[in-house]
């Protein structure tokens, strides 16, 4: 990942060191405005600690065209309109609506203007010399500016993260700090293209509009209003009885990491288009919905990228129940499959049961409940029930019971280490039990039988080693110590 040099005090509020950041203008502290190395003869104004810059000055200096309507600043520059008001917070830039915390004042019936909100709005960087008490407005020079505003789903800014920006020629990334929506970064004159933003309470990558390469050229500064994507197929959500879901996010998982598709409305887009067959079954309802409801969707993607209706319908839950012996701080999963008219499994569904409580949807079909995984010890329990689900319920009601752990062990080498990172397998012919092994410790149940140990290591460089002989278990009890040792050569 490249790295561009560029000024984060753009986006951060000026602060100059006055007393109690007061609400006295420079007649307290006097600061010099250079534009591009040029000395604007008006000073600025230092107002509750932020910098304030003499509006028409400035413009001016820049080439800018300044006219007042009503109570209203049209500031003209090129291809970029803005619209402001004195003490307004909500300003407009080529006709899209955003706001600023610190808004323009009027001083002595001159109008001064944030410089943090100017830099934002022309693409110019801010430099600040505490020492010469000089602040520095510079335009891109030999390089270019691209910068903007970047807003959710719902339009509200993003409040922190990264703008992703790739170099259409060599496919070289770049990225740009979000600060209240607004980022600025400098590159050199080429064809670049927005890849999305990532917010900071996010790991994901928004994909944004606009997506198409565009050519920046020496000196240029252009503006751009980045949005989530509405590419993609179209994806609808209505509840049971025919509803939309005003906010929701649904997901589905794929051999590479969670799918998730924002729903506002009732309406979003899946920017996905690999391939193959894959089931929305995880819904998230947007701001703090109370309605307990789940979804259980079927859909695929084909080679020539035709698509299956994905139209999704969410149901309130109607297979719940509780893992009796579960602790409250462990999370589990169901693993549940779809059998077909000869008894196979034709779909299988990996469900969340968060202190071994469950409550899903399942459509009306033959199932069969294959396992319950628990995330503590990373064992697999099966459970190999075979349900029917007719008219929206379930004609029985499935409870298991976790067993106890009956096996505690460690697990090391012929040498004295302990192995870590991977499973302890204890199969016969019938069955395969499995504990995940950290630190040389284990913990396990065991049903009576007898059984041939495997460890497989998962993490770093993989091997397998297998104890000479077989181990029987008693009474829930092992023959030998439950310290075993596994000979590498």
């Amino acid at each position: 990942m490249k790295w561009l040099l560029i000024s984060i005090c753009l986006f951060l509020t000026l602060a100059v060191p006055v007393s109690a950041a007061s609400s006295k203008s420079s007649t307290d502290v006097k600061l010099s405005l250079y534009i591009d190395d040029t000395r604007i003869e008006t000073a600025p104004l230092v107002i509750q600690g932020s910098v304030y810059i003499p509006l028409r000055a400035a413009m001016e200096s820049v080439g800018a065209k300044v006219m007042f309507t009503g109570k209203q600043i049209v500031i003209t520059r090129a291809d970029t309109k803005i619209v402001l008001e004195p003490n307004k917070t909500d300003f407009t830039i080529n006709d899209i609506s955003m706001s600023t915390a610190t808004p323009p004042v009027i001083v002595k019936q001159s109008s001064y203007l944030p410089i943090r909100l100017f830099g934002n709005a022309l693409g110019y960087d801010v430099v600040y010399g505490p020492s010469e008490h000089r602040v520095d407005l510079r335009s891109p020079g030999t390089q270019a500016v691209i910068y903007g505003f970047v807003d959710d789903i719902d339009g509200q800014a993003i409040a922190q993260g990264v703008v992703i920006l790739k170099d259409a020629t060599t496919d070289g990334t770049y990225e740009a700090p979000i600060r209240s929506g607004f980022y600025r970064i400098s590159v050199n004159p080429q064809t670049y293209q927005f890849v999305g933003y990532r917010d900071m309470q996010s790991e994901d990558i928004q994909k944004v509009d606009p997506r198409e390469p565009f050519t920046v050229t020496a000196g240029q500064t252009s503006f751009f209003k980045l949005s989530p994507s509405q590419a993609g197929y179209k994806v609808t959500l209505l509840d049971w009885t025919g509803a939309p879901i005003a906010a929701a996010t649904v997901s589905f998982y794929t051999s590479h990491g969670t799918v998730s598709v924002s729903i506002r409305n009732g309406v979003g887009y899946l920017d996905f288009y690999e391939p193959g067959e894959y089931n929305f079954n995880y819904l998230t309802l947007s701001n703090g919905g109370k309605v307990d409801l789940d979804i259980l969707h079927h859909f695929s993607i084909d080679e020539n990228g035709n698509v299956t209706s994905l139209n999704i319908v969410a149901y309130p839950p109607n297979f719940k129940g509780q893992v009796e012996g579960e602790s409250e701080l462990t999370y589990g999963n169901l693993g549940i499959c779809l059998l077909d008219e000869n008894g196979q499994s034709k779909e299988c569904y990996v469900e969340g049961a968060p202190g071994g409580k469950y409550a899903i949807y399942l459509p009306d079909g033959q199932y069969q409940w294959e396992g319950y995984y628990d995330s503590s010890t990373r064992q697999n329990f099966k459970v190999n029930k075979i349900f029917t689900v007719a008219n929206g319920k379930p004609e029985t009601i499935l409870q298991i019971s976790k067993p106890a752990v009956n096996i505690h062990g460690s697990a090391s080498t012929n040498e004295g280490d302990p192995v870590s990172g991977g499973y302890i397998y204890f199969r016969n012919s019938t069955s395969s039990y499995s504990a995940w092994v950290e630190q040389g410790k284990y913990d396990l149940f065991i049903p009576d039988g007898t059984y041939r140990v495997t460890y497989e290591q998962v993490l770093g460089d993989y091997f397998s080693v297998s104890l000479n002989t077989s181990v029987t278990v008693t009474n829930g009890k092992l023959d030998v110590s439950p310290d075993l040792v596994f000979y590498l050569s």
